[in-house]
């Protein structure tokens, strides 16, 4: 990425679950306003939060550090959290870096919205838990 500006994010709020979506490049410069706009309605509670990337052009390893830490506290918080990553860009490298096995992935947008709008409450305690997992 050559262009160093922060990249356009557009959060919209559908049935009550915000929809953060980007559609250029991701790296070191955009991960603030990114960690800000999902952090932000997993911490005020919201009922869903899905992060559209099925349009993101090139997303670098600060990205995937916000996808888990927003993922981690989606869990602690107890809101639904998925991740639209249907461009090579994103789901390729997430699925090298084994990440596909941690995070919340789904092929478009429409398949992550359905998995938030579905997804069965878990007492926090349950979240937790299911998050640590011992060695085999």
């Amino acid at each position: 990425m050559t262009d160093h500006t922060t990249p356009v994010l557009v959060t919209t709020t559908e049935a009550g679950i915000v929809i953060v979506r980007c559609a250029s490049e991701l790296d070191l410069h955009g991960t603030p306003s990114l960690r800000d706009a999902l952090l932000g309605p997993i911490r005020a509670g919201a009922r869903g939060v899905v992060v559209d990337l099925t349009e993101t052009t090139f997303c670098d390893s600060t990205v995937f550090s916000v996808l888990v830490e927003a993922s981690r506290a989606a869990a602690a918080q107890n809101v639904p959290y998925a991740i639209a990553a249907g461009e090579t860009a994103v789901a390729r490298p997430l699925q090298i870096l084994g990440l596909d096995r941690l995070l919340p992935l789904h092929p478009g947008l429409d398949a992550a919205q359905a998995a938030v709008a579905h997804r069965p409450a878990v007492p926090v305690a349950d979240a937790g838990e299911a998050q640590s997992c011992s060695p085999a």
